[in-house]
């Protein structure tokens, strides 16, 4: 599911807790909030896509030199030893 769909679920789903009242007038107020919550939560869900997308993007855009596995824990090597002797 793309974001594109996930906003149109939110506006369906808030359509269509402003309009309970009027399709089914023995609908329950927990019933549309329960509308909105689910139009949040699509929102929510919308929101993350977007940011893992452009974090993706940001990450194949970055020019800089990798680093192998070994260079990185050596690295991190380096960095716990300074750390504990700082103790």
């Amino acid at each position: 599911m793309n974001t594109a769909t996930h906003y149109e679920n939110a506006d369906f789903l808030r359509e269509l807790a402003e309009s309970l009242p009027r399709i089914h007038p023995q609908g329950s107020q927990a019933q549309a909030e329960l509308l909105q919550r689910l139009a949040d939560d699509e929102l929510a869900q919308a929101q993350h896509e977007e940011w893992v997308r452009a974090k993706v993007a940001a990450a194949r855009a970055d020019k800089r030199p990798g680093m192998s596995t070994e260079q990185l824990r050596a690295l991190l090597q380096t960095r716990y030893q300074e750390l504990r002797n700082a103790l």
